[in-house]
């Protein structure tokens, strides 16, 4: 299976297919995400993601039960650290009955595949704690921790 580029005209399919998505991160943590975000500014946002010429959307299946979204990072060296060129994996998701037939597999190819195009020295992605059923499946192909995230809440009561 190979996947195929998104368009702004796909921005439908990748809202539908991000709703499953959307509902777990709500249902894990529903201080940071919104359970039923707003369908028509989701495709927006989803349109405004992919005109941005650093932005690759790819899309898998027929009818799509697949995708990914992908952007193009760059650093200029510091004093602190050398520049760099990444790609980040902002989503990636199959629709839950679609699982286990390659198309995750599949959109990560496609995104290593456009690391070398845009000749990016290394892709990233980022996932939840609770996520371990998608922290089996990034380590499974070839993708390893790399740094952590804290959190703390504040509490300014009495």
């Amino acid at each position: 299976m190979t996947p195929r580029r998104a368009t702004r005209d796909d921005a439908a399919t990748l809202a539908r297919l991000n709703a499953h998505v959307q509902s777990w991160h709500a249902a894990h943590y529903p201080e940071a995400f919104f359970p039923d975000p707003d369908p028509q500014a989701l495709t927006d946002w989803f349109a405004d993601r992919l005109g941005d010429p650093a932005c690759t959307g790819f899309l898998t299946g027929e009818p799509a039960t697949g995708y990914a979204l992908c952007q193009l990072q760059t650093r200029e060296p510091s004093v602190f650290s050398p520049g760099y060129r990444r790609l980040m994996i902002e989503h990636i998701a199959v629709a839950p009955d679609a699982r286990r037939r390659g198309q995750g597999r599949a959109l990560l190819q496609a995104a290593r595949q456009l690391a070398r195009e845009l000749q990016a020295d290394e892709i990233l992605l980022d996932t939840w704690e609770a996520n371990t059923d998608a922290h089996a499946f990034f380590r499974a192909n070839g993708f390893i921790p790399r740094r952590m995230l804290f959190r703390a809440e504040c509490s300014f009561a009495p």
